[in-house]
């Protein structure tokens, strides 16, 4: 088979994300088949043709901005939480 045969064996298979991007659709049958006519016509696989809408309608969403996190209180060390911490006394034997 060649490369751009769209029925070929993919490197994506059930499980995997691609484009780093976990995705799950649920689409009817005919939903499905309308995927795969449409990548069949454009000579891809309907894997890679959700992954660039999905990447494409993503380029296009509005991001908001990130949020201002700051911590509630100072980063406490371990030695510092640690510090006044006596062992327990051992029972004798």
């Amino acid at each position: 088979m060649s490369e751009s045969h769209p029925t070929g064996p993919t490197a994506l298979g059930p499980g995997t994300t691609p484009g780093g991007i976990p995705l799950k659709l649920h689409l009817a049958e005919p939903e499905y088949a309308a995927l795969v006519r449409i990548a069949l016509h454009r000579h891809t696989t309907a894997s890679a043709l959700v992954e660039s809408l999905v990447l494409r309608a993503l380029e296009h969403a509005e991001v908001p901005q990130p949020a201002d996190s700051t911590p509630k209180r100072p980063h406490t060390t371990y030695d510092d939480a640690t510090r006044d911490f006596t062992a327990d006394a051992h029972p004798a034997t």
